[in-house]
């Protein structure tokens, strides 16, 4: 990493394509700050809590969160994890409503009232950034931010919201988080990409993006995990991974020469870690690029062997589901694993929630949307492979004219704007939807598996719970004195009076559509909650297989890990966890200096990889498959028929 790879602005939004990296350089970045003897504070979104373990080596000495939620971690540095529910439920004990702001946030009806109001979420992250900037207790706030698409809409939200509210709290927080936002003084975006296609595409429209609207300033790109850091000579192209380093240095430098091309801003590099980034020891790696190579490639760690009967097991249920977060290649082995079971003459249909046309490229498909497209595949033998995008409103749709007594009714429901809201902004909605879809694919009879692409998450029981979200909020007190209207009791009346408040907040008529919407409910919630059990149980069934997905990284392996507990905590036994993208053998190279560094570079990495797998299979009972990185990236069918043979 440069030297001058700092960035004097008080705030500083980090945002990128999921699994680029740019939660290690949040930490990189907030380390090397405090390190210069700036004030420095790192804030995560969402109630994230990745970044701790790479900031302290030591989380359990460090002091309890201070009355405003930071964690000291050293005199220079500190961290803060920021819940939107939370800031929510603060603004309205701000305006005497703590009681009952508590009530809301722990029956899911503040997550309705936040959906009601698009973006007043975003607004009220962007304001509590404001008042750390306007407090100037912090030289530079380091913020890491969503993947890029959330992160365009987190930064038009203050507009936007002010552009609605035109008056009164809302309007006023509104107003000064664009300002701040505007302010090229105070505040600038830093996009982290990877030198691959997909991702520098995204980091490209993301830039003129947010440039154009809200207008912050771009402060650079940074391009992570650059490798190799030179073309290697011809000599290497006769070593076994030569074509696969060719290949990464051709696309190295394509990608970079489009960033110089399409975007006139400062443009840094980071050196891909062979170790991975988990602790700080590890950011002091990416830091100063001071690494020791490994003596061996790692063949002399023992790791467990790939158990195919595991996979081949879990591909004769009904119901697959994959898990795991971003950047580990789970949608392509998502649709690599349906594949492979067309091929053992299942009928399968595979749901994925990824947009990227890259993915219909490599499916073979001129299109890939709501509707079932046919996936050609090969073998006298083979079943039938459809696939489909999974579209949130349509699914939604379709599960309200199945459930609506008639078809004025279904039209009532879905003409209110909170519909669209709703399916688009509502947390945990996605996974809803992804379940629903499920469903209606599992009662097709021409159907033999469903193969489920989840959304990326940490948070594996995000989808186990999905099958009753709409049924809880239903279900909930808040919800039956908005709708109902029945106000007899002191709490009851308490909660009208939350109503009064949030009419002078943000406005009666948003309140009015928010309760007309749930109305119309009336007389069917019991459909919703009876469709919401059976996709509980079937989730939880013996013919439901869940594979955990992950890279051979310890970040990504503990993550599996979690995912492993989190799920048999809800009585769900993982079939067997995935390891993805795995360094192959690598043999020594010649005499070149270039080729000896790749294959340092190389062999450090395998041996990092195998040792974290080793230390996962010491602590799992689960069984493993193995799966090598490909030499090239999966862009066609042909690809994903070689990543089925891998499995």
């Amino acid at each position: 990493m440069q030297s001058d790879f700092q960035y004097p602005y008080p705030l500083l939004i980090i945002a990128g394509k999921g699994g680029v990296g740019k939660t290690v350089l949040t930490a990189a970045l907030g380390t090397e700050s405090a390190r210069h003897g700036h004030s420095t504070l790192v804030v995560e979104l969402g109630g994230q809590r990745q970044l701790l373990p790479m900031l302290s080596s030591d989380i359990e000495a460090l002091p309890s969160p201070d009355g405003e939620g930071v964690v000291r971690i050293s005199d220079n540095l500190s961290w803060e994890s920021i819940s939107p529910d939370r800031l929510l439920a603060g603004w309205l004990s701000g305006r005497s409503m703590g009681l009952i702001a508590d009530r809301l946030e722990r029956s899911g009806a503040l997550s309705v009232i936040a959906t009601s109001v698009p973006g007043i979420q975003d607004v009220l992250m962007i304001g509590h950034l404001r008042r750390l900037v306007d407090e100037g207790k912090y030289e530079r706030i380091i913020v890491d931010g969503p993947a890029s698409g959330r992160a365009r809409e987190l930064l038009r939200a203050p507009r936007m919201v002010a552009e609605a509210s035109t008056e009164g709290p809302i309007f006023d927080q509104a107003t000064r988080a664009h300002a701040l936002l505007t302010n090229p003084e105070a505040a600038a975006i830093l996009l982290v990409t990877i030198p691959e296609e997909t991702p520098v595409n995204e980091t490209i429209e993301t830039a003129f993006d947010v440039e154009d609207d809200p207008g912050i300033r771009l402060a650079g790109v940074v391009v992570n995990r650059l490798f190799p850091h030179a073309e290697p000579p011809k000599s290497f192209d006769d070593h076994p991974l030569g074509p696969a380093t060719r290949v990464r240095h051709e696309s190295n430098v394509e990608q970079r020469q489009r960033l110089v091309d399409e975007l006139p801003v400062p443009q840094h590099t980071t050196a891909e870690n062979p170790h991975g980034i988990v602790t700080p020891s590890h950011i002091d790696e990416l830091l100063t690029g001071a690494l020791e190579p490994a003596l061996s490639d790692g063949s002399d760690v023992e790791v467990p062997e790939s158990d195919s009967a595991a996979l081949e097991a879990a591909l004769s249920k009904s119901i697959v589901v994959t898990v795991g977060t971003g950047g580990v290649g789970k949608t392509t082995l998502g649709a690599a694993i349906a594949y492979r079971a067309a091929t053992m003459g299942r009928s399968v249909a595979l749901i994925t929630i990824d947009p990227a046309k890259r993915l219909a490229d490599a499916l073979g498909l001129e299109t890939l949307d709501d509707q079932l497209r046919e996936v050609t595949v090969a073998g006298k033998n083979s079943g039938r492979l459809q696939a489909t995008m999974l579209d949130p409103g349509a699914t939604f749709e379709r599960v309200v004219r199945a459930e609506a007594t008639t078809t004025e009714h279904a039209e009532q429901i879905l003409a209110s704007p909170l519909a669209a809201q709703l399916t688009d902004s509502l947390s945990g909605m996605t996974e809803y939807m992804a379940v629903e879809r499920l469903w209606q694919l599992h009662d097709d009879p021409t159907i033999d598996l469903v193969v489920v692409d989840t959304p990326p998450s940490s948070d594996a029981l995000a989808f186990l719970d999905a099958p009753n979200l709409l049924a809880r909020l239903l279900d909930n007190r808040i919800y039956k004195v908005l709708v109902h209207g029945k106000r007899r009791s002191i709490v009851n009346r308490a909660i009208g009076g939350v109503v009064g408040q949030l009419v002078a907040t943000v406005g009666g008529t948003v309140v009015r559509e928010a309760v007309d919407f749930f109305k119309s409910f009336d007389g069917i919630e019991e459909g919703f909650r009876a469709r919401g059990d059976l996709i509980y149980k079937a989730l939880r069934s013996e013919d439901t297989s869940f594979i955990v997905v992950a890279s051979p990284t310890g970040a990504s392996l503990q993550n599996a890990r979690d995912f492993t507990t989190q799920l048999r905590e809800a009585d769900v036994e993982p079939a067997l966890t995935i390891a993805n993208r795995c360094t192959p053998a690598v043999p020594k190279a010649g005499r070149s200096k270039i080729a000896s560094t790749i294959v340092d570079h190389l062999r450090t990495k395998r041996t990092a990889e195998r040792e974290n797998i080793a230390e996962y299979a010491a602590t799992s009972t689960m069984p493993m498959v193995l799966v090598d990185d490909l030499p090239k990236p999966v862009t066609n069918i042909t690809g994903i028929k070689t990543l089925a043979k891998e499995l």
